[in-house]
């Protein structure tokens, strides 16, 4: 951070101007984090909107109420790259973010914050002249989300996720939101199925003791938007791959990926998950997603690995490694490495499994997805 004598507006300007200047990349990147922090610490104690406006590199906007305020500024660093810094300050708390985008001839060099007051939601839109660059879908929400990383007990977050869980109903019942990917709410994940029927909204809150809590909404598209909340009740399931569930009853993941398939008059969400990891193991999943009546079920017989079928897989491993479990549209097949312990006997001691160079993968026939072992991925078109 800047020493606390560069807070003044003359010293600032000084560190725009030296910023304009540089040519180096990286050393553009790290002024850029150094004004982030130099901009917070003197916003909290001044008026910014007064220095914003003498200021060319800097641009402000706020909201009608004038309760939530943005403030952007940024510099080109590599070759077609911009890194656009932006502040947001609500209730006496100001929130620092980074985006890095390409940038192309059409784009000014001007990256005014307009900010939408609907009630009390609250739409950032940064615009380039004409061109918007992004937006977000509630400010307050996002901000709500990165205090997580301040809160240390279960208590302290399971109040700080009351707040935010109110606000994302309020988002998840709005028709005309349906088709946002809230890409902004970074901490959530959103997926939207091919068919437009079916929006998913998955995320993790990390407890004491490592313990990962999984929150969310199915959100079905009929006439209407019908959002079904789902309740994260993974440590009161004991067979996971034999289970039919619901929402109510959720093995609860955050959802990074969605497949849809439709055969026999059914159609299959599968979806591909992280449930995190505690002092000694990861886990993921592969779980599958219909809609019956408008209402979500989890779980389908349709992971076949030889004779046995299961309704979901799940994969433990220890917490050092790294997994590989994704969906190749090239080849049509959820590729995954294959898990082993490091030593034999350690057979069935999940803390002890990693990947062991080589791979296998679930390949959808019949109206199932069939393991395929040992596939090469190095040569696709025997596939």
């Amino acid at each position: 951070m800047l020493p606390a004598l560069l807070f003044g507006q003359e010293e600032l300007s000084k560190q725009f101007e030296k910023l304009a200047q540089l040519t180096d990349p990286n050393q553009k990147r790290f002024t850029l984090l150094e004004l982030n922090d130099a901009i917070e610490a003197y916003w909290m104690d001044n008026d910014i909107s007064t220095y914003a406006a003498t200021n060319d590199y800097l641009f402000f906007g706020e909201s009608e109420n004038k309760q939530v305020s943005v403030l952007t500024f940024g510099a080109k660093t590599y070759q077609g790259l911009y890194q656009l810094e932006w502040l947001v300050k609500y209730q006496d708390k100001i929130y620092s973010f980074s985006e890095e985008f390409k940038q192309n001839n059409e784009h000014q060099q001007t990256y005014q914050p307009e900010v939408l007051q609907q009630e009390d939601l609250y739409k950032l839109v940064i615009k380039s002249g004409k061109n918007t660059l992004f937006s977000v879908t509630d400010l307050i929400t996002k901000c709500k989300f990165e205090e997580f990383q301040d809160l240390q007990t279960n208590a302290g977050k399971d109040s700080l996720n009351q707040i935010i869980q109110k606000r994302l109903n309020r988002l998840w019942n709005d028709s005309d939101m349906y088709e946002d990917d809230f890409q902004q709410l970074k901490r959530m994940r959103t997926l939207l199925s091919d068919d437009g029927k079916v929006k998913i909204c998955t995320y993790n809150i990390q407890r004491e003791s490592f313990e990962q809590k999984f929150y969310g909404a199915v959100i079905v598209k009929d006439n209407n938007v019908i959002v079904h909340p789902l309740t994260d009740t993974s440590d009161k399931i004991r067979s996971p791959e034999r289970s039919s569930l619901t929402n109510k009853k959720w093995y609860g993941a955050l959802y990074i990926d969605l497949i849809q398939k439709a055969t026999g008059g059914k159609t299959y969400y599968t979806l591909i998950g992280y449930k995190g990891h505690d002092e000694f193991m990861k886990t993921r999943v592969l779980d599958v997603l219909q809609i019956q009546n408008n209402r979500p079920r989890f779980g389908a017989p349709i992971f076949k690995n030889d004779r046995v079928s299961r309704q979901r897989v799940v994969f433990k491993y220890s917490a050092r490694a790294t997994m590989m479990l994704r969906y190749d549209p090239a080849l049509k097949m959820i590729v995954m490495d294959n898990l082993g312990p490091t030593d034999p006997m350690f057979r069935g001691v999940y803390e002890y499994y990693g990947p062991d160079f080589s791979y296998n993968g679930y390949k959808f026939t019949k109206g199932v997805w069939e393991l395929q072992k040992d596939i090469d991925l190095r040569n696709p078109k025997q596939h």
